[in-house]
């Protein structure tokens, strides 16, 4: 062994204890030796220290040698293991991990232990090839590299972290690898974890998504030295691509500002990247760029070796350019020459446009041909060349003219070699033009070069194509094939082209089939002459004459089919010339080229390629033009309308006519469509797929409600193929890709009108479910349980299925909604519990989206259905109260639904957000059953919400001790506590009190019902014996069949609720919801809300559980509703010092605020039944000896006051009304209708005269003493005298009135006379009261007034006397 791994390094002594074994320090060996031996030390032996010690030293030195030696070549041989696992890894990952796993450095099987392994040795290993495993495909060993790129993400955290800082964490492992679809693959995985981790920075996962890739842009663009400075991405350019790809808003634009700020200054890159730049003098930041610093960032984004070819093909672009400039001087320059030279000039010409067709697609950016010099030449040349060369190609006919009388031979093949070279030259002119112009930016050059080119072609029109014309379809085909990156939107041209090209070929195909026809139908006539020629019997004669029949009949119906054509016999010759000369010309594998070859297109260049395939197909379908989705377009499609009315030739055996003119819409454009679709689906990412997602399905979906019948089912079979296609494609949990891909059926399914698409749609969605479903095990399927975020879709298609006119279309639906939940429901009965360990159930991810289908049945128009389908909520609360729904999964899954009381006063439920949001939809929906016009259906949503929040929202029976603190081990789950029941009042049965308004009589017209006992009619008329308890008068359905279930039910969990908490918590909910019906526009609720009410308080509860509070709540309640809204002041406001123009305002503002009250009066009639219903339930309660002692005095004279402001506010009303009608002219009027304001006020006072009376009676002095009560006694009793003498001097005042009123007069003034000296005595204010009515003409009245007066006087002299003696010593 060599000295130095046994000599101390560099003269170290034995006494310092500090060895160095290479570069492994000794220390921890020894530590760990020293650990060793004490462990093994045996502590129950008393021994000497001294020779303790000295052992231990002696055997500490001795074997610290030998476990320093072993432990060192242990560290050794792994150092050389990992090294070897480096070196084969950088060539092979999969050799390097098998290598690493045969030395026991990790569990090769295992996907976490090998993220685990990467992760630990990312600074050893090539990051380049960490990227490219990490990358690999899904089908590469059963996908086990994508488990291991799951499980690297799942070990990162990348909690409270800036997401442009969590980008830069997450690739300083590994360098992104250069294809799309890998770097698609693990951005993915980052956005996922990171919205995981980070749930509140984004909406959806598909966000952060979209994000990551912008800032990678942002990066590349920020740092990259090709792009000059001027072209660089500005913030306010960032936030424009940036924005509605949020979720459908907006990121905010603070946060694209910092991230745009960090990125900026400090670029993102791996630290050997910044190292090297570091050796080579280069900064990160500010330094000048070079080719280092350029490669360096390129590297990290696209690995190494396409830097190389990003040079190789600039340098080959640079080259291509100069050539051009080149060839087009020389072709300038050259002049005609002999015939000799034709030959080799033309053979030039087609190897430079052989070489200029083998050049792959050019990008703009980097063509180099933006500079100062090329791009102002084509400027001024472009427009004269065009004119030139279309000149050439129109008058280059060769053979036409006079030259053919008077040319020779010989002249006249030059003049053809000529034409052709003209054309070929002229053509290539074209080409090159278009290129330049695309290279260079010049959008107008481009478009008429392109423009120009299509038009001689002459497809689409009525002339016989010739040579050049055929020449001038390749061209323009060949520049799609070879340059489709350049042409923009000028490819609507070139689809247009294939269009009337494949139009030609079906002519061709038809004009081959009539040719096979007429070919057999001429030898089965030869054959019947040669038979006719050979019979001489004369039965012969009959079978001669039958076939002789069957050709005539064949014959007949062949001539059929052109005498229909004879009209148009010369567009047919045309046509059939036409599309001869395209079939031997023009194969169709040159046109599929250009379709299939889309997939090596940019993402710009590919949105203008698909956007105008889109709009073609939309020419094609409706007859016009148009954008994407539109109704009209301005374009001149004259040509092409030629299309509309030919007619082919069909092969039926009747001779039908059928072609692209027909009645039905060409769909050649659509079917490309889907088969571009279908080649850029897998090779693009899925972020740039997206991106042209939207312009696709937006024309299949318009496609799909076409008013053709077989178009819309073919576009809707189409995105059936496409859909089966996207869905093989594995999406992580977070992300919604397959909800935006399969959108586009929801549209569909609720807006077609043809039943034919809506069973051919949900046929589709049956197969999508039986192929990419959850399933239930019995079927191997690999791609089983791939469908995510499509069930979200799906489910909404097959509600919506529901709402369908047609019955068939329902019960498809239904049946594909309900055998999905039947299949839950066993796989939960097998199992036992759908927990976490069956994450692959519809109802452990998508609860909620699967409880919003069916609620869609319950509001559809068929009874049987929606009554199926409330029991199928019932099934699925059982479910969720067993706790067989996971939470976990659902969390991220449900959509957020307000479920929280802001400003409330309640707390926090303990029931889990996540669990309230899963039973929240479900009884939001059945108290939208209340809402149904159906009462069955209305009465059985009801009774399943009751019986739902009883069932699972209430501790059990062993649970009840568990409120206080006694919970037993076995008690069941309770989902739901008092405050989750306050939030069930407040979201869930308050606001059924809206579907009131269903009834449309609820706010005005007469309702006798409403009436309380024993109301006097003096003015209104009085209801018929015949009407006042009739059920058939009109009256509202809703509030009589449905209120009084839920005010019951509502009763029921708050009396339940008192026994189970404790707590009367839900007594405040329940005033609080017919509190909301005292205040409703409907007086028929309001009257029902104030007898349910008095119902509440004095039946329904033991007054013993009722506080003072409540008494207080309920007493305010009346209190408010005795008041009128909207009642102006009596008269005019007045201000002191205010100008004439301020006073005419005031004025006219009170005549507008008097107007206003009368509508709202007149229109909202109904609420005048409020006030003496009201009147009645306070006189209920406050003459109820019970009620009366558990209430107080206080609350008691604090409603006989809040009567009395009633009673005068309804008379000012009565005056403002009266003031436009007066009661004398409402008395002529016999129809019935709601009381009047004074009727009210008598009603009302004849309560409170009882409650004064009961007052003079109270027994204790001492309350009649208090200042409220005295009060109260002044002012109503001082309000009823004043109104008894105005009615008294009034000459309309009605007989009714006055009696009773004068009643009341008498009864409260014997009252008086009744009491006692010592209540006397505290009323000093009697006296006044009752002087102004001395004068009465009311001889009763008038004697006990007197009769009080007198004694008034009498007690007051005695007491003059009493206290005059008391004066006196």
């Amino acid at each position: 062994m060599h000295s130095s791994i046994v000599t101390p390094v560099n003269g170290v002594g034995r006494g310092s204890r500090k060895y160095y074994l290479g570069d492994i320090s000794v220390d921890e060996a020894m530590t760990s030796v020293q650990l060793k031996s004490a462990n093994g030390h045996h502590h129950d032996e008393p021994v000497d220290s001294e020779e303790v010690a000295l052992a231990e030293e002696a055997a500490t030195d001795a074997s610290a040698k030998k476990t320093l030696v072993e432990m060192y070549d242990s560290k050794k041989k792994r150092r050389e293991e990992e090294s070897q696992a480096a070196l084969k890894f950088n060539q092979k990952p999969i050799a390097g991990l098998r290598y690493a796993a045969e030395c026991g450095h990790l569990d090769v099987d295992d996907p976490n232990d090998v993220a685990r392994y990467l992760l630990q040795n990312k600074d050893i290993f090539d990051k380049a090839q960490i990227g490219e495993f990490l990358g690999r495909e899904k089908e590469w060993q059963d996908g086990f590299a994508l488990k291991v790129l799951r499980a690297y993400g799942e070990a990162l955290d990348f909690k409270v972290m800036a997401f442009d800082e969590a980008i830069r964490y997450y690739l300083s492992g590994f360098r992104l690898p250069g294809e799309a679809q890998k770097i698609d693959r693990i951005m993915e995985v980052f956005a996922a974890r990171y919205t995981e981790q980070n749930p509140t920075v984004f909406p959806t996962a598909d966000a952060a998504f979209i994000l990551a890739f912008s800032i990678i842009m942002l990066n590349t663009d920020l740092h990259n030295p090709a792009i000059k400075e001027d072209r660089k991405m500005t913030i306010p350019n960032f936030i424009r691509m940036n924005s509605g790809v949020c979720d459908g808003g907006d990121f905010p634009d603070e946060m694209l500002i910092e991230i745009f700020n960090r990125i900026r200054v400090d670029p993102i890159s791996l630290k050997e990247d910044d190292d090297a730049r570091e050796s080579a003098g280069i900064g990160k930041g500010g330094a000048p760029p070079s080719a280092l610093s350029t490669a360096g960032l390129s590297d990290f984004f696209f690995g190494s070796h396409y830097v190389e070819q990003d040079k190789t093909r600039e340098v080959n672009y640079q080259k291509e350019g100069d050539q051009i400039v080149r060839d087009t001087e020389s072709m300038l320059k050259r002049r005609r020459k002999a015939t000799k030279h034709t030959s080799s000039s033309k053979k030039s010409l087609r190897d430079s446009m052989k070489k200029h067709a083998s050049v792959k697609f050019v990008g703009t950016a980097d063509s180099g041909l933006r500079d100062e010099y090329v791009t102002p030449m084509f400027d001024v040349a472009w427009g004269p060349a065009l004119a030139v060369f279309s000149t050439a190609i129109e008058s280059a006919n060769g053979t036409d003219g006079i030259l053919a009388s008077i040319a020779t031979d010989d002249e006249m093949d030059h003049a053809v070699d000529n034409a052709a070279l003209a054309i070929e030259v002229s053509l290539n002119g074209f080409q090159l033009a278009i290129c330049i112009a695309g290279l260079c930016g010049n959008n107008t050059a481009r478009d008429a070069y392109v423009r120009a080119l299509y038009n001689f072609t002459l497809l689409g029109s009525s002339h016989l194509l010739a040579d050049r014309h055929v020449q001038c379809v390749q061209s323009l085909l060949r520049l799609g094939r070879d340059d489709g990156e350049l042409l923009g939107v000028t490819w609507e041209h070139i689809f247009r082209a294939l269009t009337e090209i494949y139009r030609l070929h079906q002519v061709w195909e038809g004009m081959a089939r009539n040719e096979r026809k007429e070919i057999k139908a001429r030898e089965r006539t030869m054959r019947r002459a040669a038979r006719e020629a050979a019979q001489v019997s004369d039965g012969s004669t009959s079978d001669e004459m039958d076939d002789e029949s069957d050709a005539s009949s064949e014959m007949s119906d062949y001539n059929d089919v052109y005498l229909g054509l004879e009209e148009e016999m010369d567009k047919r010759m045309i046509d059939e010339a036409n599309s001869m000369f395209i079939h031997d010309t023009i194969p169709l594998d040159l046109v599929d080229s250009i379709f299939q070859r889309s997939t090596t297109l940019s993402r710009s260049s590919l949105k203008d390629f698909v956007y105008q395939l889109c709009r073609v197909s939309r020419m094609e379908i409706s007859g016009y033009g148009g954008h994407v989705g539109s109704d009209a377009n301005d374009i001149d499609l004259t040509n092409d309308h030629y299309m509309k009315h030919h007619t082919l030739v069909s092969d039926s055996k009747h001779g039908n006519s059928a072609g692209v003119g027909s009645t039905q819409p060409a769909i050649y454009s659509l079917e490309k469509l889907v088969e571009v679709t279908h080649f850029n689906m897998e090779s693009r990412p899925r972020l740039i797929f997206a991106d042209i997602w939207g312009t696709i399905s937006m024309h299949l979906t318009s496609t799909a409600l076409h008013e053709e019948a077989a178009v819309a089912m073919y576009a809707v079979d189409s995105l059936r193929q496409l859909s089966l296609q996207f869905l093989n494609r594995e999406e992580l949990g977070v992300f919604e890709f397959q909800r935006r891909f399969l959108k586009s059926l929801e549209t569909i399914m609720s807006r077609s009108t043809h039943t034919s698409v809506k069973e051919l749609l949900l046929s589709s969605v049956e197969q999508l479910i039986s192929m990419f479903g959850f399933g239930d095990g019995s079927k191997s399927n690999n791609h089983q349980g791939t469908l995510r975020s499509g069930w979200r879709s799906i489910l909404v298609v097959l509600g919506t299925a529901g709402l369908d006119k047609n019955d068939a279309i329902a019960l498809q639906g239904f049946k594909l909604l309900t055998s999905q939940i039947d299949q839950c429901m066993s796989v939960c009965n097998e199992e036992g519990e759908c927990d976490g360990k069956q994450p692959d159930s519809l109802l452990s991810e998508y609860f909620v989206d699967l409880v919003n289908s069916l609620l869609l049945y319950i509001s559809g128009p068929r009874r049987d259905l929606s009554s199926k389908s409330i029991d199928n909520l019932v099934q699925l609360s059982d479910v969720l109260a067993e706790g067989k729904v996971p939470l976990s999964s659902t969390r991220r899954k449900a959509p957020t639904t307000p479920v929280t009381l802001s400003g409330s006063g309640v707390e926090a439920s303990d029931l889990g957000n996540d669990e309230l949001e899963l039973w929240w939809p479900m009884l939001l929906g059945l108290s939208q059953t209340m809402g149904d016009p159906r009462p069955e259906v209305r009465v059985k949503g009801l009774g399943t919400l009751m019986s739902i929040i009883n069932k699972h929202f209430f501790p059990s029976s062993n649970e009840k001790d568990s409120v206080n603190g006694d919970k037993e081990d076995n008690a069941s789950p309770q989902h739901g506590d008092l405050q989750t029941l306050q939030l069930i009042f407040r979201g869930i049965l308050v606001p059924a009190l809206e579907f009131e308004e269903m009834d449309g009589n609820s706010t005005s017209g007469f309702a006798p019902e409403l009436l309380p006992p024993k109301f006097v009619h003096f003015i209104t008329a009085p209801p018929a014996p015949d009407t006042v308890s009739g059920a058939d008068s009109g009256q509202p359905e809703w509030i009589n069949t449905t209120f009084e279930h839920l005010m019951d039910g509502c009763i029921s969990i708050c009396l339940r609720s008192l026994e189970a908490f404790n707590s009367d918590s839900l007594v405040e909910e329940v005033l609080a919801m017919l509190n909301s019906c005292l205040l409703s526009d409907s007086g028929h609720l309001a009257v029902k809300g104030l007898r349910r009410l008095q119902q509440f308080v004095s039946k329904d509860m033991e007054l013993n559980d009722v506080t003072d509070d409540t008494w207080a709540t309920v007493s305010h309640m009346l209190f408010r509703v005795l008041s009128i809204r909207g009642l102006p002041p009596s008269s005019v406001p007045e201000i002191e010092g205010a100008s004439d123009e301020q006073k005419e305002q005031l004025r006219q503002d009170h005549v507008e605020a008097m107007n206003e009250f009368i509508r709202e009066q007149r229109f909202f009639s109904n609420r005048r039944y409020i006030g003496c219903n009201a009147a009645m339930v306070i006189g209920s309660l406050l003459t109820d000896e019970s009620i009366g002692g558990m209430m107080g005095v206080h609350w008691y004279v604090f409603l006989t006051s809040g009567l009395g402001k009633g009673i005068r506010d309804w008379e000012r009303a009565a005056d403002i009304m009266d003031s436009r009608v007066s009661p004398k002219s409402a008395r002529h009027d016999a129809t019935p209708s709601p009381p009047h304001y004074l009727e009210n006020v008598l009603y009302a006072r004849r309560w409170m005269t009882k409650f004064l009376l009961s007052l003079l009676t109270q027994r204790d002095v001492s309350t009649l003493e208090t200042a409220p009560c005295q009060h109260v006694l002044k002012e109503e009793t001082e309000s009823l005298l004043r109104a008894f003498l105005a009615k008294e001097s009034n000459e309309t005042c009605s007989a009714v009135e006055m009696r009773n009123i004068s009643k009341m007069v008498s009864d409260i003034l014997d009252c008086f006379n009744a009491l006692g000296d010592d209540k006397m005595s505290v009323m000093k204010w009697l006296s006044p009261v009752l002087s102004a009515c001395i004068q009465t003409n009311n001889v009763t009245v008038r004697t006990s007034v007197q009769i009080l007066l007198t004694r008034l006087l009498k007690e007051a002299k005695q007491t003059i006397v009493a206290n005059g003696k008391a004066d006196k010593p």
